[in-house]
């Protein structure tokens, strides 16, 4: 058989190349620590490394949504066992209201605390996270939830909305409460209403609480509401500011209320409620008394304050007292379950995130343990196999050198 001196010489260049191609390959394994360098390495064990890599960058996203969701309950939970701390002297203090011994002084000065109690409560209702959101804001986050109306109610201006965040494949947790469902619609004693102004208004009209003093005139009236309206001055003679009472739902007027005569700092009485109006309405102006089963935290403290400010020592307002005061104490125990049951929920939530953190970590642990047997290089084995190469590399580049010097006429 006869060899070309091409021949020779590729098979030589296309050994030593061979031998240099797999040191380099295993020297890039030693350094990096990969034993799967392309795929082509190891076609199957390349698609489970990938399917390996991307569970664990998807579980390292859910303990970061586990880390946030754990904060933000946790101070969801703080705020809420603040709350119960002020409920508790709250009803303390409308107990001590009750006394049939105190003066007006005596309940003036419940209320001043009580109003204390009431702004700190807004505080705690209006807590933001670590990413300056309202907790309980529902998907509102960003704006204020709890603000201060121009009569002086606390009025909700969130939504009913409730974040979840994924903590796992399968399961999510809910990280906040919206304020409506928490302080806003806490069931009250008895059926109630809550007295506004129009916002419409032009003049600067501006109505108490108000107390429901005939629960049978009342329950006829429930569900419905009351609208005050202000007539033109000329409705009446001599004119002046009147106003007519009418139902809300068909727009009758209510036990003859109408172009009633207005003066500043009179009770209003209609359908068992009674309201006093001040400032100075406009024709067109409006208020509202909303009938409602339910009661706000801060409209049932609104109103106690209001009482104990504004009710004389007379019997007649006497008996609102003592009704506003078993009204208020119900409410305030109301408000106290209703939260103590969202602590439950919180408490609940905070172990399922502790649970799933738990599971993920040993799963995480078993998916790093089949990661690092199919992607790591088994250290020994490489060196060995790099000196073995690197030897085969030198006898070819030795052997080429001495075989590309061969000539016949070396023999000649």
């Amino acid at each position: 058989m006869r060899i070309s001196t091409m021949q020779t010489f590729n098979n030589g260049l296309n050994g030593i190349l061979n031998n240099q191609t797999a040191v380099n390959k295993t020297q890039q394994q030693v350094s990096t620590g990969r034993r799967v360098l392309t795929p082509a390495d190891d076609p199957i064990a390349a698609t489970k490394i990938l399917q390996l890599q991307q569970d664990l960058a998807q579980r390292d996203q859910f303990n970061r949504n586990m880390v946030a969701a754990d904060n933000r309950l946790k101070l969801e939970e703080a705020t809420l066992s603040s709350v119960t701390d002020a409920l508790t002297r709250l009803r303390e203090l409308t107990v001590k209201a009750g006394g049939g011994t105190l003066t007006i002084t005596d309940r003036q000065a419940i209320a001043a605390e009580i109003q204390e109690l009431e702004k700190g409560l807004v505080d705690l209702f209006n807590t933001k996270d670590a990413s300056n959101e309202y907790i309980f804001a529902g998907f509102k986050g960003s704006e204020k939830p709890f603000q201060m109306a121009p009569n002086g109610r606390y009025e909700y201006q969130g939504d009913e909305g409730q974040r979840f965040l994924s903590i796992g494949a399968s399961t999510r947790v809910a990280t906040g409460d919206n304020g409506k469902a928490l302080f806003i619609d806490v069931p009250a004693a008895q059926n109630t209403f809550t007295a506004s102004t129009n916002p419409l208004n032009t003049g600067t009209l501006r109505v108490s609480p108000g107390f429901v003093v005939d629960d049978e005139a009342f329950a006829e009236l429930y569900p419905d509401d009351v609208i005050i309206t202000f007539n033109p001055e000329s409705a009446i003679d001599p004119a002046g500011a009147n106003f007519t009472v009418r139902r809300a739902s068909d727009n009758r007027v209510i036990e003859g209320l109408a172009n009633m005569p207005y003066t500043e700092g009179t009770p209003v009485a209609a359908a068992g409620i009674q309201l006093t109006l001040s400032g100075q309405p406009q024709p067109g102006d409006q208020v509202l008394a909303k009938s409602s089963p339910k009661q706000s935290i801060t409209d049932t403290l609104h109103r106690l304050a209001y009482g104990l400010n504004n009710l004389e020592d007379n019997q007649n307002d006497a008996d609102i007292l003592t009704k506003l005061v078993e009204d208020s104490i119900t409410n305030l125990l109301s408000a106290q379950t209703s939260v103590s049951e969202v602590r439950s929920k919180v408490g609940a939530r905070l172990n399922l995130v502790e649970n799933t953190r738990n599971l993920t970590a040993d799963v995480e642990l078993v998916s790093k343990e089949v990661l690092s047997k199919l992607a790591d290089v088994d250290y020994a084995e490489a060196v060995s196999r790099l000196s073995l190469q690197s030897f085969m590399l030198e006898a070819a580049q030795q052997s080429y050198s001495v075989i590309s010097r061969l000539s016949l006429f070396n023999k000649l």
